[in-house]
């Protein structure tokens, strides 16, 4: 597997973090944290970005090329823990800035009510 052009910063495109917002990932479940896309987002890829559009609030959002990797595993089957494993597999990433990174775009996705999370 070909390691492709690190991207991890700002992997959500659309719109900043708020101010003092809080952490809503349990860093201390990763591997039973599961993750899927909420029923009123639909998404679309195209050249190593992907578009999602939340029907509830008529929002559109932006994922880069590593956010996109992070939305293609958050089908329901894989844990943070497996798409952390991606990440470092598929991107020269320190482990530690790959995990601060995902674990703050999956922040921000729930938090626009973009993805949903369940322990398994």
């Amino acid at each position: 597997m070909t390691k492709e052009d690190p991207a991890v910063s700002d992997p959500l495109q659309a719109t900043p973090p708020s101010p003092g917002s809080g952490s809503v990932v349990d860093r201390t479940v990763l591997d039973r944290t599961i993750l899927r896309p909420s029923p009123d987002v639909q998404g679309t890829s195209m050249e190593g970005e992907t578009v999602l559009l939340n029907l509830s609030t008529g929002r559109y959002y932006t994922l880069n090329q590593v956010g996109s990797v992070i939305w293609e595993h958050c089908t329901g089957h894989s844990t943070i823990s497996d798409i952390h494993t991606v990440l470092c597999d598929r991107f020269e990433v320190a482990s530690e800035r790959a995990l601060d990174d995902l674990v703050a775009l999956v922040n921000q996705l729930v938090q626009d009510g973009l993805l949903q999370q369940e322990r398994r």
